[in-house]
């Protein structure tokens, strides 16, 4: 008979368990599981002993909600995250198309932070076709050989749920949003399935290093190469899949079911969009957006959305519903609240707008929130601008709290930063990296440490059915992060200083920093 691995016992300065309890400064790992917890002179015999002073143990993180093969692919393509004028945006896509193919790729701009509106010509500085999507991935912004390859034009209708934008002679200018981004991104040649192995290979060890031992994925197409990569055991990450809505009879005839899997990959619920984003103010509202009469884009219609949860549940599969505005939330929450319970809990992305007597409805039904904390960071200036009054129930996280929602927090990568430090700072002070707004945007939603904390390792888990999971206990999965300090003391921009000196997933370091 084979003898058991050796066990390990990391010691620390403290250790956070589900619970408060006195006197635990260790954890015993064995074989991929958490076997004791304790005081070292408890939990120590005969193991290799690590020893972390003056550190903090907490329970791996799990971003909720993000594109995982988009996020990592992206980290090779152009970045406008921090570009502020046109002549910023043109001179990156300049100096990248000596060193691309034949398309011209990018990411992360935003017409919120551009000094003037985006347009097709400042885009035609080069000569073949390019394609930006924005941060919130709700538009894309394409140039004039571009939608030349996509037969867009001054006649060209918006598709349903879609909106090509048209300047004041009828010309497309270029951007186009939500389900009208496909006439130009279905040209766009598929990257090989050897580049998207190995941007996402280093991904996650870029994801490792930041304290993330899981991910929740909506993307539809990434399923066949994460099973790839779990087949030949180099998926370091417990995985959450997605799938999408058009794939929803393929799952039926297939019986899969949420839940299906195994360690390492599991199927979550079948993604459907409700609306658009805020960023592209696309978000589908209740009444008007301040100072028009737009409500922005229904993109999924109720009778279909209905149809497609119900067909769902019934053959135990979950839904995982986008809704942003406040319309589109209270949709889901109708329609989810009626649909039969499965396996894995139904779920909303990113509840940003809840009517402000509806609260409480997620936490009734079992719904779980998926929400995005970082997102205030960029978003908090735009929703006061184009929300008004509403802008006080939004990211209302501390209310559905307080209604009996789980949440679970994620990132939106790449349409948000991947960095949880954010996402620590913005759930707790709720103003951004500078301080703004001072004192905390609607500061009576802002949670304390310890739930961020849990929204981040114990809601992922319970929103993906998993009770071995998100938590330091015994029995659990042995992923673990090793901080420099105590998350659960510190508060506003102090979280930007945290460091993570070591990620363990199954029991094994993926990441230890050089003493």
């Amino acid at each position: 008979m084979a003898q058991a691995p050796e066990p390990t016992v990391l010691v620390a300065d403290r250790v956070h368990l589900p619970a408060a309890s006195e006197g635990v400064e260790a954890v015993r790992v064995r074989a991929g599981r958490i076997e004791a917890v304790g005081a070292r002179s408890d939990v120590g015999a005969g193991a290799r002993i690590l020893e972390f002073p003056d550190a903090t143990i907490a329970p791996g993180l799990t971003d909720a909600h993000v594109h995982l093969v988009e996020w990592a692919l992206n980290r090779g393509r152009v970045s406008l995250l921090d570009a502020t004028t046109l002549e910023e945006v043109s001179g990156a896509v300049g100096a990248a198309a000596g060193a691309v193919g034949t398309w011209v790729q990018g990411h992360g701009w935003s017409r919120h932070r551009l000094s003037e509106p985006p347009h097709r010509r400042v885009l035609d500085v080069v000569d073949r076709p390019v394609a930006l999507l924005s941060e919130d991935m709700h538009a894309v912004w394409a140039n004039t050989p571009a939608l030349e390859r996509a037969g867009v034009g001054a006649e060209t209708p918006d598709p349903e749920g879609g909106r090509i934008e048209r300047d004041a002679d009828g010309e497309p200018t270029g951007v186009l949003l939500d389900n009208a981004m496909a006439l130009v991104l279905d040209r766009i040649p598929a990257p090989t399935e050897a580049e998207r192995r190995a941007a996402v290979l280093d991904g996650q060890a870029a994801l490792h290093r930041a304290g993330i031992t899981g991910v929740h994925t909506v993307e539809p197409d990434s399923l066949g190469l994460l099973e790839e990569l779990r087949a030949g055991n180099v998926l370091q990450l417990r995985v959450l899949q997605h799938l999408p809505l058009a794939r929803l009879d393929d799952a039926i005839r297939l019986r899969l079911r949420s839940g299906f899997g195994d360690d390492w990959l599991r199927i979550g619920g079948v993604k459907m969009f409700l609306d658009g984003s805020l960023g592209s103010l696309t978000a589908w509202l209740l009444e008007p957006y301040e100072e028009t009469a737009d409500r922005g884009v229904q993109t999924l219609p109720d009778d279909v959305f209905r149809d497609a949860v119900r067909r769902g549940a019934a053959a135990g599969l979950a839904s995982t519903v986008h809704a942003i505005g406040d319309a589109a939330v209270a949709l889901a929450l109708d329609v989810l609240a009626e649909a039969e319970r499965v396996a894995v809990p139904h779920r909303i992305e990113h509840v940003q707008l809840v009517p402000p007597e509806r609260a409480a409805d997620a936490g009734r039904s079992g719904i779980v929130c998926s929400v995005q904390p970082s997102h205030i960071l960029a978003d908090w200036a735009t929703a006061d601008r184009h929300w008004g009054g509403r802008a006080a129930r939004a990211y209302a996280f501390r209310s559905l709290l307080e209604g009996g929602a789980v949440l679970a927090f994620g990132s939106d990568m790449p349409a948000g930063p991947m960095d949880p430090r954010l996402g620590f700072l913005a759930a707790t002070a709720r103003h951004d990296v500078d301080g703004r707004p001072e004192g905390g945007w609607y500061a009576a939603e802002a949670l304390d440490a310890a739930t961020a904390l849990e929204a981040y390792t114990a809601g992922p888990a319970h929103a993906a059915g998993r009770r071995d999971q998100g938590r330091i206990a015994v029995g659990a999965v042995a992923d673990l992060v090793v901080w420099d300090r105590d998350p659960l003391a510190m508060t506003g921009g102090e979280f930007l200083d945290l460091r993570c000196l070591g990620t363990m997933v199954d029991g094994a370091w993926v990441w230890r920093e050089e003493a």
